[in-house]
């Protein structure tokens, strides 16, 4: 609890959106630990744990007891961190009074200046007026009448809107009738959104696509390159049929886990998911390919530095399924909006697959990859790197931690190479997580927002790969 005090309240509601403007600041400390034992830092920035030590990143180490950690923070934001020491065990990580200070609190302020830019937003209410209170920047609370513009949806309730510019990376803002009356969103003090343009409405937030998305099944999709068949499902995302535009892709293994009620194990529940957060605009829209498994899983997607046939298994997607796809869809082929995710082995398999084939796939998801296969790491893990947008994460809980250490080992190797969190790395460990479809479909959410961020149009996010 002293240490909540010390560090203080989050300047910035956690969001998992890339910022509209983002500095890389590098994190550096020397300090002598225990075995078990590693420094963290914790701040009142999202990417520093927003506050709360648990999810405070963890430093990499390096020689003479120097630890460095390089993250990308938005521009221009002020901030307070401090550095700490936390034990690593897997049953520690989740306990916030795991956490000793190094040193004193400090504060800061993130390089560069962030360019202020414009939201709209849209409110059905049967209020007689409408202000909206939010941030301009992280500093300066505002508050403005919203203009009513038209009637609502039904008698009794008008359409209000009004347009604010912030410089933060998503408006945070709430309602108010001007006699003591607010809306805000359940379980939480201000709605959160990164778009341009929003409509609140019954309390909720939508800035994308209405309705939602199809599947199409293909069955025994034949393979010359591996001599076997699969099933291949096909997610097409809310308003595909009507627009007439191109998407992004993302390939993931396992097909048959992903869709449905029906799916084994219970299912990731990748469509429902995918709507919701396309519905809300909080990702860009896309196609997903899921990828069914046939008897020799194990083989293809075990890289080849450990006796696996993943280069086959590579080939089969490139030269077979994703011209295929290409061809039947209307889809965005380049690399850039392409993609490839997967979990256990298929989170491997997917890093491989971005690692050794970057002009294909350059948004990788690896959840609770197979890591302890560690020749395709130590082996083609190095220099130069490739130009990716990766996701790892693991759990805490169930059988050797769900890879908790081995993750922390891919990223630490990724980080040395020069990725930076936040930017072109994404890390999170699933604090009760365990290795399973359930918890996969838990975070799968926090995945998407990560690899394909919603485009906007007046420059203030881009799904583009290496846009900050």
């Amino acid at each position: 609890m002293l240490l909540r005090r010390l560090v203080g309240a989050a300047l910035l509601v956690a969001a998992a959106w890339t910022p509209v403007h983002a500095e890389t600041v590098r994190f550096e400390v020397t300090h002598a630990t225990a075995w078990g034992e590693s420094v963290y830092v914790v701040g009142t920035l999202p990417a520093l744990g927003d506050g709360d030590v648990t999810a405070a990143p963890r430093l990499v180490p390096g020689d003479g007891g120097r630890w460095s950690l390089a993250v990308d923070l938005p521009a221009g934001q002020p901030y307070r961190y401090a550095y700490l020491v936390r034990k690593n065990a897997a049953d520690a990580i989740g306990d916030p009074d795991n956490a000793q200070r190094i040193g004193k609190v400090e504060t800061a302020r993130v390089p560069g200046t962030p360019p202020a830019r414009a939201v709209t937003v849209t409110y059905y209410s049967g209020w007689d007026e409408a202000f909206l209170r939010y941030r301009k920047d992280a500093e300066t609370p505002e508050r403005v009448a919203l203009t009513r513009v038209g009637p609502g949806r039904s008698a009794g309730e008008h359409r209000y809107q009004g347009t604010v510019t912030t410089t933060l990376p998503a408006l945070e803002f709430e309602l108010e009738d001007g006699a003591g009356d607010r809306d805000r969103p359940a379980g939480a003090d201000r709605y959160v959104t990164p778009r341009a343009a929003v409509t609140l409405q019954d309390g909720v937030l939508s800035g994308g696509v209405a309705g939602a998305g199809t599947l199409e099944r293909h069955a025994g999709f034949a393979s010359q390159v591996l001599g076997n068949q699969r099933e291949v499902i096909v997610y097409l995302p809310p308003g595909y049929a009507q627009s007439g535009k191109r998407y992004p892709v993302l390939y993931m293994h396992d097909g048959q886990n992903l869709f449905g009620p029906d799916a084994l194990f219970g299912g990731w529940r990748v469509a429902e998911t995918a709507d919701r957060l396309i519905q809300r605009g909080e990702v860009e829209p896309l196609v997903i390919v899921g990828v069914g498994n046939t008897p020799q899983r194990m083989q293809e997607y075990i890289p080849p530095e450990d006796q696996g046939r993943a280069d086959g298994y590579a080939r089969f997607l490139i030269e077979e399924l994703k011209p295929w796809i290409d061809q039947r869809y209307r889809t965005r082929p380049e690399a850039a909006a392409t993609g490839v995710a997967g979990s256990s082995l298929g989170g491997i398999v997917s890093l491989y697959l971005g690692w050794t084939h970057p002009g294909v796939f350059s948004r990788v998801g690896s959840l609770s990859g197979s890591y302890w296969l560690t020749d395709f790491v130590d082996q083609k893990l190095e220099a130069p790197v490739p130009k990716l947008r990766i996701w790892l994460d693991s759990g805490n809980r169930g059988n050797s931690a769900d890879g908790l250490e081995g993750t922390f080992r891919v990223r630490d190797k990724l980080l040395t190479l020069g990725m930076t969190l936040g930017g072109d790395l994404h890390h999170a460990v699933d604090l009760g997580g365990l290795h399973n479809e359930q918890s996969w479909r838990g975070r799968f959410d926090r995945v998407l927002r990560a690899l394909y961020p919603p485009v906007v149009s007046d420059g203030g996010l881009s799904g583009q790969l290496g846009a900050h």
